[in-house]
């Protein structure tokens, strides 16, 4: 009768009973064994004939089909799936997942860029893992990983490739885009072009610019993101963050170009809603403004903290508040949330001035009546000349 040995010196080791590895084969050999039916074929005569020895071997041949006929059927039926060992090397593979992709199609991909060494390899586990999943995304894997190793990257975060970009609060709209252009690899045409028509963003600003309509923030987009995508993103979180405040639509044109003049003027939380209160108190009254900020967003001169005689008295500068009263045409940079806030909600005083009297710390003075206001005024002069350190600041 034929026992255990002999059924292994018949066909040599049987699947699942070895340690050492199956020999790793050409993806290209793979290829052309699945195009051809020959080898499954020759398995099954090679089985077929194995099979016949065992019948005409005499007695004891149904006991023997019996115990070992699966074990026989399934070892000539299992395919060798290739598979690369370790975690891969260079070069790195941008793999794309994208919404709605299932596991196949992501097994699939992964073999084709060549990131592991065939479809069945990552395509077993899945089916016998149901809880593996991906977000979508584009991440960055190596050549010739294994099959572990790959759904190991592709669910890593750490590995997920993204353009972060950071818009701080108070930059201008040029500012901007000169950021976005550098992070996200884009020609300055492409974005002037993409903010030519704030129509094209559901906006109608008045001033026919998109100045101030960015919110600031922290960005992140898919590799491959264009102008007018990163634009409509940061449009639609100023008109979110307006909507979540309670801003009617026709007053975000005004509430924008207040907040705007704050961001610019402010520094400290407090000082940003007194700085609101004295444009609501000089706009009450019809007094200009006279804010330097507005002078300069004009000129392009943002080097020193103050202005010439000439560009306060500049009447061909449509945003000079020296010499118009009211609010300017539009926003003068990109206002954070804080800044939105406190242009919709101003602290009690009476406060008609106010001036920055340590530009290195952003102590500001308020004051009521123009007297304090130039003793104030003397107090900045003052820190000025106390030492060239101070006076680069002025």
């Amino acid at each position: 009768m034929t026992n255990d040995s002999d059924f292994d010196k018949i066909f040599n080791t049987l699947p699942g009973e070895t340690n050492a590895p199956p020999p790793l084969r050409p993806r290209s050999q793979l290829r052309s064994e699945k195009k051809s039916s020959s080898g499954g074929w020759g398995k099954r005569i090679f089985a077929g004939v194995a099979l016949a020895v065992l019948v005409l071997s005499g007695t004891g041949v149904w006991l023997l089909w019996n115990e070992y006929g699966t074990r026989v059927i399934d070892y000539f039926a299992q395919e060798e799936v290739a598979n690369f060992e370790g975690g891969g090397a260079e070069p790195a593979i941008e793999i794309v997942v994208n919404p709605g992709d299932i596991g196949e199609s992501v097994a699939r991909e992964l073999a084709e860029a060549g990131v592991t060494a065939s479809f069945e390899a990552v395509y077993e586990i899945l089916l016998q893992d149901a809880t593996i999943t991906f977000q979508p995304g584009t991440y960055r894997l190596l050549t010739g990983m294994s099959a572990d190793s790959a759904i190991a990257a592709l669910r890593d975060p750490n590995n997920r490739v993204q353009i972060e970009i950071l818009i701080t609060e108070g930059v201008t709209l040029q500012r901007a885009l000169d950021i976005i252009a550098e992070k996200a690899s884009l020609s300055p045409d492409s974005l002037t072009e993409a903010v030519s028509d704030p129509s094209l963003y559901r906006v109608n600003p008045p001033s026919g610019s998109l100045e101030g309509y960015l919110f600031p923030a922290t960005y992140t987009f898919e590799p491959g993101a264009t102008a007018g995508d990163i634009v409509a993103r940061m449009v639609e979180e100023m008109k979110s963050r307006l909507e979540t405040a309670g801003v009617a639509e026709e007053q975000w044109h005004e509430t924008l170009t207040t907040a705007a003049l704050i961001q610019r003027e402010a520094r400290f939380v407090d000082d940003f809603y007194r700085v609101s209160r004295v444009i609501a108190n000089r706009l009450d009254i019809n007094m200009p403004l006279q804010f330097d900020s507005t002078v300069t967003y004009w000129t392009g001169d943002y080097g020193s903290a103050g202005t010439s005689d000439a560009d306060r008295a500049d009447g061909e500068n449509p945003f000079n508040t020296y010499v118009y009263t009211g609010l300017p045409p539009g926003p003068i940079s990109l206002p954070g949330e804080l800044a939105i806030d406190a242009a919709l909600n101003p602290v009690d005083g009476e406060w008609l001035y106010f001036v920055s009297v340590d530009l290195r710390t952003g102590e500001t003075v308020f004051s009521e009546t123009f007297n304090e206001h130039l003793r104030a005024v003397d107090q900045w002069q003052s820190w000025c000349r106390e030492s060239e350190e101070n006076g680069a600041y002025c």
